[in-house]
């Protein structure tokens, strides 16, 4: 990438981040209210439910990142260009942080709810293996060969990114009984104020999360000079 256009980036990339600042605070400050103020606690779990509506969105969060890097990491393999590494380091990055947030939150609900901290059940071991993928690529990028490390992690993001769906739809894989989390997210149901309460949550999440990608691209092409 030309001086002339990294300029030119930086200064739209800076343009968006005020508003994207703006709008995510607005947004996650109004999903905390309705948390915490709106919807009714569920009838089983009581309180500590509330933490499905953080689990959840992360998640989409994080997808939404996963899918940012595949198609950052195509694009690097075919053009090469420096601003698609910097845009897959950056997802790949912040869909870490907000697949941990998954991870943490999931086993405060499940201690909770189910009496036990990890399920060992196909969806549950799917989304450890991408986490364990991106914290290869989050070490390869800090200590392998900076003359092939962009081609490398590119390669592993692509990896990490396309084990998503196989993890969306890993609840296939064996038969309900043998499963915990798929029976009490997908198959009860939700009251509507819960289902639309999550949905917002998701959103104001993804806001947030093109956010901090925004701003690591930013920070990236800085360091690329």
């Amino acid at each position: 990438m030309s001086m002339q256009s990294n300029k030119q980036l930086q200064l739209i990339l800076r343009r968006l981040t005020w508003p994207l600042l703006i709008v995510s605070f607005l947004m996650i400050a109004v999903a905390n209210y309705l948390i915490f103020f709106v919807v009714p606690s569920e009838k089983v779990m009581g309180a500590v439910q509330r933490i499905f509506y953080f689990h959840v969105g992360s998640a989409f969060a994080s997808y939404v990142s996963f899918a940012i890097v595949f198609m950052a990491s195509i694009f690097f393999l075919t053009k090469k260009e420096r601003i698609y590494d910097a845009i897959n380091q950056s997802a790949a990055e912040v869909g870490f942080l907000f697949s941990t947030i998954v991870l943490f939150t999931g086993m405060i609900w499940g201690k909770a709810a189910w009496g036990t901290w990890f399920n060992p059940e196909p969806r549950l071991i799917s989304f450890l293996l991408i986490w364990l993928i991106f914290l290869a690529f989050i070490m390869l990028r800090s200590f392998a060969d900076y003359s092939r490390v962009r081609e490398h992690s590119a390669v592993l993001a692509i990896i990490g990114s396309v084990t998503v769906p196989l993890m969306v739809y890993s609840i296939k894989i064996l038969p309900a009984f043998k499963q915990l989390h798929p029976q009490v997210v997908e198959k009860q149901g939700l009251p509507s104020i819960m289902l639309y309460v999550m949905l917002y949550t998701a959103l104001s999440l993804i806001v947030f999360q093109f956010l901090l990608v925004v701003l690591r691209v930013r920070i990236a092409l800085l360091e690329s000079k």
